[in-house]
């Protein structure tokens, strides 16, 4: 895996004010020829340091909705189903599964009850509970710093310098200060699988 350099962190830095920002634009902004802001971006995407460029709408000015930000505990064994069916649910932003196997919800309902939402997608036999905050206020910070970015290892938080692993692992990019914790990583996870089946 190649470290990233000052021109890839200006890239990043320029994508992030607009990720529709034409590549010759950001060519003459870090000096750099289009084709070659293009093989950056890809090697970025290779990386799974860049994931896909999108558009951000805010649903509570387009359709009047209210925000909220849901914890639903799943059941061990139905984590990956309550995940999936979250994804599926209406006005949903983000969907993450926190270390505990708990997935968080971000996402902006209509003026209903939380339990009908949740009912229309998903089956509440897979929790052993929930919980829902109304937001009173909600931004997205894209932002990054040249000085304060690095890439760091999933498994000890070091950052990495030189070459580093990279490997995918249940369909995401993960990178590895190390061999050692890249086995580390594979056998939790591996061993996470098996648990669920």
């Amino acid at each position: 895996m190649r470290e990233l350099d000052d021109t890839d962190l200006e890239i990043l830095e320029l994508l992030l004010e607009n990720a529709r920002r034409p590549y010759k634009e950001i060519a003459e902004q870090v000096d750099l020829t289009p084709p070659a802001v293009s093989d950056r971006i890809s090697r970025l995407e290779e990386q799974g340091i860049v994931q896909g460029f999108t558009i951000d709408v805010d649903r509570e000015k387009l359709q009047g909705e209210v925000p909220v930000l849901v914890e639903l505990e799943a059941k061990p064994e139905t984590v990956d189903d309550v995940y999936a069916a979250a994804a599926e649910l209406p006005g949903v932003d983000s969907v993450s599964e926190a270390m505990d196997g708990r997935v968080i919800v971000r996402a902006t309902v209509p003026d209903a009850t939380a339990r009908s939402w949740l009912e229309s997608e998903l089956d509440l036999a897979w929790l052993s509970g929930y919980d829902v905050t109304l937001l009173a206020r909600s931004d997205r910070v894209a932002g990054l710093s040249a000085a304060g970015f690095s890439l760091e290892c999933v498994v000890c938080d070091k950052r990495i310098t030189g070459d580093g692993v990279t490997r995918t692992v249940g369909g995401e990019v993960k990178t590895f200060c190390c061999t050692s914790c890249e086995a580390r990583y594979v056998e939790e996870y591996e061993s996470h699988q098996n648990a669920l089946e």
